[in-house]
């Protein structure tokens, strides 16, 4: 026993001295997933800038947009081989430094919509199959560069924004939430994709639903047009806050994540942070799906034109909140969410929901999420 001890304690005392004492617990040994969107950029070296800039941060993934419209532009089954050669040289450099990757496939080549002027537009019902194919293919190519964390299938389907057929018929009281009836077009894009996927990558984790707001009117269509067999491995969601509508001297600002003013209308849940995320887990449960979350966007912009309150100061208050309210929560046994993605890493123009300002300087809300990524 005096031996083991004394061998124990040498063990001990050499690893501290080597520096390997036991540290805080970071977001990755909490189990959260901390990211970063890292939208596209002009040239192959403006995007390894941007990915240099993620890694500086310490964070542990970043979600790479995939533009279908410039991945397939003339006709199903021919890929732009340039476009693709980027996008792998994408995943390969994120993997060197030390990122991990999540893939968004949306906005469609004209010839899969109808649209030609607009990708935003979902594929026509006949073009279903043909962005599943494309996903797939997709896959073969960006797994022979690296390891592909998860697969997202669209971004925002209940956002006229993202499926703009219902422009001008948002449900009442909703900024862009399209009618509950289009939930039945995203689940059978959904549900193409999915079965694609399982059947090319069994392995492979495909992310449904990529949810503008905690919309759970709209999840509870989705889960009936799902019937018995759910196409998903895990819930997309963007939990983003809402400006206060109430007449007052907080007329304007953006909500923090902490707070939900439900008084504001019927519909003004969607668009709260902390208590959108217990009532989506709480319909999950319901339904017996309890997989975790992944928060492929989050965020508020510092501009003025964001609920007239923007400022770098707020926008890091509001980082600080919703990282707060993660670091308590994310648990399985609580809001269970694998993986948190700020929108966005960059300013672009009039968008300043990034972590750094055009002049690529870090802005308050990058300090602390480097702060936190790296405890």
């Amino acid at each position: 026993m005096k031996t083991g001890r004394l061998l124990g304690l040498l063990v001990l005392t050499l690893l501290l001295q080597a520096g390997c004492a036991p540290a805080e617990d970071g977001p990755e040994e909490r189990g959260l997933l901390l990211g970063v969107h890292a939208a596209e950029t002009r040239t192959p070296a403006g995007y390894a800038a941007r990915l240099d800039r993620a890694a500086a941060l310490g964070l542990g993934a970043v979600r790479v947009p995939v533009d279908w419209a410039r991945l397939e532009p003339d006709g199903a089954g021919t890929f732009d081989p340039v476009y693709l050669d980027e996008l792998k040289t994408r995943v390969a450099d994120a993997r060197a430094r030390g990122l991990e990757v999540v893939v968004l496939l949306a906005q469609s080549p004209g010839w899969a919509s109808g649209h030609p002027e607009e990708p935003a537009y979902p594929p026509a019902p006949e073009h279903r199959a043909d962005y599943a194919r494309a996903l797939v293919r997709l896959a073969d190519e960006l797994l022979a560069a690296g390891p592909v964390r998860a697969w997202e299938v669209w971004n925002e389907p209940n956002s006229t924004e993202f499926w703009p057929d219902y422009a001008g018929r948002e449900r009442e009281g909703t900024f862009v939430l399209v009618p509950l009836e289009a939930a039945t077009e995203y689940a059978a894009l959904l549900r193409e994709a999915h079965a694609a996927m399982k059947r090319a990558h069994p392995d492979a984790v495909v992310l449904g639903g990529s949810l503008a707001a905690a919309d759970v009117a709209y999840l509870e269509a989705l889960w009936r047009a799902f019937g018995a067999d759910v196409p998903l491995d895990a819930l997309a969601l963007h939990p983003y806050t809402r400006p206060d509508e109430r007449e007052g001297p907080h007329y304007g600002y953006a909500q923090y994540p902490d707070q939900c003013n439900e008084d504001i209308d019927d519909l003004s849940p969607p668009w709260c942070f902390e208590r959108g995320l217990e009532l989506v887990r709480a319909f999950l449960q319901a339904q017996g799906f309890d997989r975790p979350l992944w928060l492929t966007e989050f965020g508020v912009s510092s501009a003025d034109a964001w609920g007239a309150a923007g400022s770098e100061a707020e926008q890091a208050k509001h980082l600080e909140i919703a990282l707060d309210i993660l670091d308590r929560r994310a648990g399985a046994d609580d809001l269970n969410v694998a993986a948190a993605i700020w929108y966005r890493l960059d300013d672009e123009g009039e968008d300043l929901f990034g972590l750094y300002r055009e002049d690529r300087s870090l802005k308050p809300a990058g300090e602390r999420l480097r702060e936190r990524a790296r405890p």
